[in-house]
């Protein structure tokens, strides 16, 4: 009896020291904190103001976008713009006579090795 009740007390031990420590491990797939949530505040990786483009979806038959945490479709309207366009990087919302483009990566720019080695010096 001593003896089982040592043994399930180790495997107690050893199980609850292995949950422990997996829950110090940080996912490196995990987005950071506030990153598309709905209604919390703005974080750094997100303009304050203005709508967020946070996915695309790009189909056969289907083209949608994820704006600000709503799903919208091309021609619907996004409050009192209308999706227009949407590609794999961006989306361009026609308001009135105007357009405005949101970019998946605002901060990142498409480069082509290729295009600069052709480029006369």
């Amino acid at each position: 009896m001593k003896r089982s009740l040592t043994t399930a007390l180790a495997v107690a031990l050893t199980v609850f020291s292995g949950v422990a420590a997996a829950q110090s491990i940080k996912d490196p797939t995990r987005p950071p904190a506030g990153f598309g949530t709905v209604g919390e505040p703005a974080t750094a990786e997100a303009p304050s103001s203005g709508p967020v483009l946070q996915s695309v979806m790009l189909s056969p038959t289907r083209r949608a976008a994820i704006i600000s945490g709503q799903l919208v479709k091309r021609g619907e309207n996004y409050g009192d713009a209308v999706l227009a366009e949407v590609a794999e990087d961006h989306v361009v919302l026609r308001r009135g006579g105007g357009l405005q483009v949101l970019k998946m990566y605002p901060g990142a720019e498409k480069t082509y090795p290729e295009a600069e080695k052709r480029k006369p010096k």
